[in-house]
Formats: C-alpha cells, sequence, structure tokens
C-alpha cells in the first residue's frame, strides 16, 4: 500500500492541512470565551510551541508564550503573549505594553483601507476581556486587510513597527484562538 511505503509524505499532508490558516475569517468576539480542550492544548505544545519563547510561572500554574518574532520589538505599541493557565484549562491573550503606552487608561487604532471606510479601534485598560475584545478588532481588521495606526500624544503612528511585527500578532492571536476552540 502506498500510505504504509511513504509515512513521511503522509505526515506532512497531514500537517499541511491541519495547519491551513483561514486568513479572512472574522471573529466575533461574544461568542469567545477562554476555556481550552485537551486536544487543542496538544495541538499548540505539539505543532505551534516551537515558535515561542516559553516562560512557566509554577506558583500561578501558568505558561506565559511569546513569539519567537516579537522578543525584543521595541518599535510595535505592544507584544501580545498567550497565557495558558494549565490549573484551569483556560488560556487569555495578555497586551504588554511599551513604557510609552503603560500608563495610558484609554488608547485608538485607526484601521483605513481603500475600499472600506475607516474604523476606531478602542482599547480600555482593564481585565482579560478587554484584552481579548481589543485583539479580535485588531485581528479582524488585519483581516481586512487595513493600515492600523495607533494615537498618541497627537499623532498618529503604525501600530506595529514592521509588517514581520503585525504578522506576528496575526499568528500569535491565531493560535490563541486554536486554542480556545474558535478554529
Amino acid at each position: 500500500m502506498l500510505v504504509n511505503k511513504m509515512p513521511g509524505l503522509t505526515v506532512a499532508v497531514l500537517l499541511l492541512c491541519g495547519c491551513n490558516v483561514d486568513r479572512g475569517k472574522k471573529v466575533d468576539a461574544q461568542l469567545l470565551d477562554f476555556e481550552t480542550s485537551d486536544r487543542a492544548e496538544m495541538f499548540f505544545k505539539n505543532v505551534r510551541q516551537s515558535n515561542y519563547v516559553t516562560e512557566e510561572d509554577r506558583n500561578a500554574g501558568v505558561y506565559i508564550y511569546s513569539h519567537k518574532d516579537l522578543v525584543g520589538d521595541t518599535l510595535s505599541a505592544f507584544v501580545p503573549t498567550i497565557v495558558f493557565n494549565w490549573r484551569q484549562d483556560r488560556a487569555y491573550v495578555m497586551l504588554n505594553w511599551q513604557e510609552d503606552f503603560a500608563d495610558l487608561t484609554e488608547i485608538t487604532v485607526t484601521a483605513a483601507s481603500d475600499s472600506l471606510p475607516e474604523a476606531q479601534i478602542r482599547y480600555y485598560q482593564g481585565n482579560m476581556r478587554e484584552q481579548l475584545d481589543f485583539s479580535v478588532g485588531l485581528y479582524n481588521a488585519i483581516a481586512d486587510n487595513r493600515v492600523l495606526r495607533i494615537q498618541h500624544n497627537g499623532s498618529e503612528r503604525p501600530l506595529f513597527g514592521s509588517r514581520q511585527s503585525q504578522e506576528a500578532f496575526r499568528v500569535t492571536f491565531y493560535d490563541y484562538l486554536r486554542l480556545t476552540g474558535w478554529f
């Protein structure tokens, strides 16, 4: 049988099909919760975790995942991390704001496009739900190919320091969505 003679090819095809990213799929923040499943956790650990720097806080019972392409990024306004609470089988997206933005309680991001009306995505400093809702807005804007700019000190600047940083945010949030069962 051909499958038995080519196990490497079979595994590669399965991984490629299993890792297909639907870049245009929109996310409804109201349908999201923070629950994870054993299946999603195993997929993340076996397939996706290698793209992240991992820290463990045993006292809190969490793993903190930072995308390797974002470690040391000082040009983006924030660096997202996935916080996985293995005691409660819950995961959170946490936004680590750069020093210039850390004291702000409200942040506005402009999402512009040639083909869509300009939109405002607002972040109000708060709990994990606020961070999730803001991240959903950014993820959906990226899916629409919008240009994201942050307002700060009376001017606007790019939200992300580079295309690579924006893509690393998109991938991080996609991995978070997969970990919590959206995909």
